[in-house]
């Protein structure tokens, strides 16, 4: 402890020059994994999401193969990729610029932390978040979670600086950085209300400032609805994956712990038989209400069993059997051990912080966090939950953690230094 307070001392004053070199050190350590992996795929989403940027950039169509439009993917993370693609970059141009997203993202985060918490905080936060092999392996992978994890933190920052004074400009950033937040995880959806509850207590001139940003998103939102409207003929807010994910989180044979790892009855098979892809997700769509209205009592225990799954430390990875090599060359048991101890680094602060809520009460902002990660749960687990999904929620718990933490240390240096 001695060690660690002299280090608070000689870095006070330096905790936001330390907090861009941290952020710069971790886009560094991603792109050198970027390098040693070389251009190995290691997810199916992977292929998906570069080829639709590479079309998108190319010809100008939102389309994985030749003329057939999709809207299976959300567009969020192709249109982020596709001036890459258009630059002639491909699979390790892409992730390198995945991998900043993880850099911008802790700069952001350090100066949401120091606006509540002081610099010490900010600084925290910023080392806790790379103590993630998750979050390190989403930002070298092409997978959305990067990108909706510095949405998401954007969308905190502008909503955050309203409740200090109003300002039109910040509503409008607001709401434009959760819609296109919704356009690459769309799942943000369900979730807001948890910001317009947030509003609603904390803002100046709430309803305003609900219906500006309300606005904004569903203009984002309605002009890709429009564009599938066109595309399909047929009323697609944003994707056509939500029967798939609701047709395999509430199979029969689905588990709290399963996702597309599963075989669906046969007679959805024989009825997607020559569906294309509208029709494939109504069917399914329709499908998975059918199972769900004939036993919702094993469907509301699915459904608990999946919520606390989102808790869990780790999941059994669909890309280790469908990927040569599988999704990282690290063996399996020495995985489970590296997460285990890394989800010890998220929770254990955040249980201290429950058992002393009465000597460090949990701060506003710090409610609007913890509803973030609990609300993620309770919609994912609608269709099934992954320890991905959880990733963009876990940065505001590692923000709480940061907050807790530094008080603490705060305290005991006040203590020994007599101020």
């Amino acid at each position: 402890m001695a060690a660690l307070e002299r280090l608070m001392i000689r870095t006070k004053g330096q905790e936001q020059r330390l907090a861009y070199a941290v952020a710069f050190l971790a886009v560094l350590l991603c792109w050198t994994l970027v390098f040693i992996e070389g251009g190995r795929e290691k997810s199916l989403d992977e292929s998906d999401f570069l080829a639709i940027a590479q079309n998108l950039a190319w010809t100008g169509r939102f389309s994985e193969t030749g003329d057939l439009p999709t809207a299976y993917r959300a567009p969020g993370l192709v249109f982020f990729l596709a001036p890459v693609a258009g630059l002639g970059g491909g699979l390790l141009e892409a992730r390198l610029a995945n991998a900043v997203l993880l850099g911008l993202s802790l700069v952001v985060l350090f100066h949401i932390v120091q606006r509540h918490a002081g610099p010490l905080a900010g600084l925290l936060a910023v080392v806790l978040v790379p103590t993630s092999p998750a979050i390190i392996y989403a930002a070298t992978t092409l997978y959305p979670q990067t990108l909706a994890t510095f949405l998401l933190l954007l969308t905190i920052l502008f909503l955050d600086r309203l409740t200090s004074a109003h300002s039109w400009h910040r509503a409008i950033a607001t709401g434009l950085c959760f819609g296109l937040l919704i356009m690459t995880v769309p799942i943000f959806l369900l979730l807001s209300p948890i910001l317009i509850v947030w509003v609603i207590w904390n803002v100046a001139r709430p309803w305003q400032t609900v219906l500006v940003c309300g606005l904004i998103t569903a203009l984002i939102m309605s002009s890709w609805t429009a564009r599938n409207y066109v595309a399909f003929d047929a009323f697609i807010p944003i994707s056509t994956s939500s029967g798939y994910n609701l047709a395999f989180g509430n199979a029969p044979n689905a588990k709290y712990d399963t996702s597309l790892n599963i075989r669906l009855p046969e007679y959805i098979y024989t009825g997607l038989t020559g569906a294309n892809e509208v029709e494939a997700n109504q069917f399914l769509t329709e499908a998975a209400f059918r199972e769900i209205a004939a036993d919702p009592g094993r469907v509301a225990w699915l459904y608990l069993g999946k919520f606390l799954h989102w808790f869990d430390y780790s999941n059994k990875l669909l890309s280790d059997k469908v990927i040569e090599g599988g999704a990282t060359p690290i063996k399996v048991d020495a995985r489970e051990t590296i997460l285990l101890i890394s989800y010890a680094i998220l929770v254990l602060p955040l249980l201290a912080h429950l058992l002393l809520q009465r000597q460090a009460p949990f701060r506003r902002i710090e409610w609007l966090f913890l509803a973030f990660w609990i609300g993620g749960g309770l919609a994912y687990a609608i269709f099934f939950t992954r320890v991905r999904f959880r990733l963009p929620f876990d940065w505001l718990i590692y923000a709480s953690n940061a907050m807790f933490l530094a008080a603490l240390l705060e305290q005991r240096l006040r203590r020994l230094t007599g101020r």
